[in-house]
């Protein structure tokens, strides 16, 4: 797989996974709006929304062969035949922000029956 299938795929897998998330039961609490403070790994992007940032460290494998050139993603491959090549492995990394797709809306009515209002940081679920 070459680098830009690999990113491709992988970014597209993540944000349909939430977004799929968000469709299932109780799924409005994924991506939802937050009052987030700096220095962690969302990114309060204010109108925009909020972001994220997705960290690739990939290892890729340079080859060069009778007929050409080409970086992949780094995999094991068997191949027979007279082709003669010859292979390098370097790793790669680099980040990439990414908007999240929205959540459920931050309550506004503190008798709102949101998750937060229900939420008693006491209640260990075993006590009653």
């Amino acid at each position: 797989m070459d680098i830009k299938q690999f990113v491709d795929e992988s970014l597209t897998q993540i944000l349909q996974g939430i977004t799929a998330a968000q469709k299932r039961n109780g799924g409005q609490h994924i991506a939802a709006e937050a009052y987030i403070s700096p220095g962690g790994n969302l990114i309060n992007g204010g109108t925009s929304g909020i972001f994220t940032i997705v960290d690739f460290d990939i290892s890729v494998v340079t080859t060069a062969t009778d007929r050409g050139d080409s970086i992949r993603v780094s995999s094991i491959e068997m191949t027979g035949g007279p082709e003669k090549q010859a292979q390098s492995a370097s790793r790669v990394k680099f980040s990439i922000h990414v908007r999240l797709p929205e959540g459920g809306r931050a309550p506004t009515d503190p008798s709102s029956t949101s998750a937060i209002s229900e939420y008693d940081p006491f209640d260990d679920g075993v006590h009653s």
